[in-house]
Parts: structure tokens; sequence; C-alpha cells
């Protein structure tokens, strides 16, 4: 049983959506890895009685962070640059995500021969949904059925996620024909 963590499959899938809206490739894979990166930091927040307790400490003095632009993202607002014209992630700290990043953080964690096959599960998947759907919440929402469905503790299954893909797609194929012929 094939199994990989959240991070990499989060950072596929959201650039299979990007690539579903349009993004160009380059452009795709840096939305990807920074959305990935965006929930791996949501995953990681210190509760609210910790981080009280963190704040009455002193602190060093920081920088004022300059604010980012944003692009709505699957229901969320993802900090990014333009560097030369192309769209860059700039989520969670100084370097933004870029094709390179997201090959060595992404890419690169997938088991021989998942990788191609979990992205064309992926896009087929995206390809039975309307763009206007993965604006919104709907990319986290597909996102969040898998995880829960082919989980295994904080890992996931390939070969189940594989055949949700399958069996997600076949659903809203037929339903769709269902559709066009009333």
């Amino acid at each position: 049983m094939p199994t990989l963590n959240r991070f990499p499959l989060l950072g596929l899938w959201a650039e299979e959506a990007a690539r579903r809206l349009g993004y160009r490739r380059d452009e795709a894979e840096a939305l990807g890895h920074a959305y990935a990166v965006l929930y791996a930091i949501r995953a990681n927040r210190v509760p609210h009685a910790q981080k009280d307790a963190a704040d009455a400490q002193p602190k060093a003095r920081s920088r004022k962070k300059t604010p980012a632009e944003q692009v709505r993202f699957g229901g969320d607002d993802l900090d990014v640059v333009f560097v030369e014209g192309h769209l860059r992630g700039r989520v969670g700290g100084e370097k933004p995500q870029t094709p390179e990043t997201y090959r060595a953080s992404v890419a690169a964690k997938f088991p021989p021969e998942y990788y191609p096959r979990l992205q064309g599960a992926f896009r087929q998947v995206f390809r039975t949904l309307p763009p206007r759907l993965l604006r919104g919440r709907q990319v986290y929402n597909l996102y969040d059925q898998w995880k829960k469905a082919c989980g295994v503790g904080r890992l996931v299954d390939l070969d189940q996620l594989l055949a949700w893909c399958r069996q997600r797609t076949e659903a809203d194929g037929a339903g769709h024909a269902a559709r066009l012929s009333k």
C-alpha cells in the first residue's frame, strides 16, 4: 500500500485546480505550492491559550512586513508576487513559491510513477467541474473528502485516492450525461 503525506498531495491537487482555472503551468505550480504551504501553516497553528502565553513573552524587534499582493484562489487569499510578469506564491515566509520549489517540495515527494497517475486523475476530476466552482471552497472541500476517505493516519493511501478519483469522475460523468438527456 503506497502512502504519502498530505502536503505534496494538496500541492498537486491545487496545481491541477489552478490549471483548470486557466493559469499557465509555471504559475499553477507556484500556486499549488503556495496553497499547500498555507494549509500546512494553518494545521500547525499554536492553540489560542498557548499563543496568549507566548505573546506575553518579550519579543525581539522584527521587521515590518510589507503587504503582499493577493490572488483569490480556492476560496482563500494567497499572498503573491510577480517576478518578470509571472505569478509566484509568497505564503508564510521570505522565499516565494516557484516552479522550482514546487518540483522540490511537491513533485519530488511522490513514489515512482504515482505523480503522473495522480496528476491525470486529479485533472479528470477537475474537468467534471465548472471553473467557477473552483474559485470558491470546492478545491478544499473535495480535498477534505478524499483525505478522509483515503487517509491512513496523517498519510494518504495512493491507490485508494486513485480509486476515489475514478469513482468521482464516473459519478460526475454519469450525472452530466443524465442532465443532458433531459
